[in-house]
C-alpha cells in the first residue's frame, strides 16, 4: 500500500490546474467518491463552478477522478455521454484506458489522505 499525502495531493492538483488553465473549462465534475476532493479543489483552483449531477455535464466541464484503475468508472460514464469529454485524474494504471492527462503511473495500492487503511479498498457497493 503507498501512502499518498495532502501535499502530493496539492502538487498535484496545482500540475493539473495548469494543464487545464487554458482548456476553457466552464465547471467542473468529480466522479463519486475519489473524485469529489479532487474537485471541489480544481473549483477553487480555476475559479469554475463544481456540478453536482451528472446529468449537468456538459463538454465545457472538466471530469475528474483520483485514479483510472480498471477504467470501467470512467468507460461507463463516457458511455452515457458520448464521445468528446475530458478527464483528469491523478493517478493511472498502466493496463487502463489513458484519461486525457494523468500526474502519476499507479504502481500498487495507492492510500489516499482522506482515507484510512480500513476504507481504502470500499468499492461504494451497497
Amino acid at each position: 500500500m503507498e501512502p499518498y499525502s495532502w501535499e502530493q495531493f496539492d502538487e498535484d492538483a496545482e500540475k493539473i490546474a495548469n494543464w487545464a488553465q487554458n482548456k476553457n473549462f466552464k465547471s467542473v465534475y468529480g466522479i463519486p467518491r475519489g473524485g469529489l476532493i479532487l474537485a471541489v479543489k480544481f473549483s477553487h483552483l480555476l475559479d469554475i463552478p463544481l456540478i453536482r449531477n451528472e446529468n449537468d455535464i456538459t463538454k465545457d466541464t472538466l471530469i475528474v477522478d483520483d485514479i483510472v484503475d480498471t477504467g470501467g468508472t470512467v468507460e461507463r460514464l463516457l458511455a452515457s455521454l458520448g464521445p468528446g469529454y475530458r478527464i483528469a485524474t491523478i493517478f493511472c494504471n498502466e493496463e487502463a484506458k489513458k484519461p486525457d492527462f494523468y500526474i502519476r503511473k499507479k504502481t500498487e495500492w495507492i492510500l489516499f489522505p482522506w482515507e484510512t487503511k480500513e476504507t481504502s479498498r470500499y468499492d461504494g457497493t451497497i
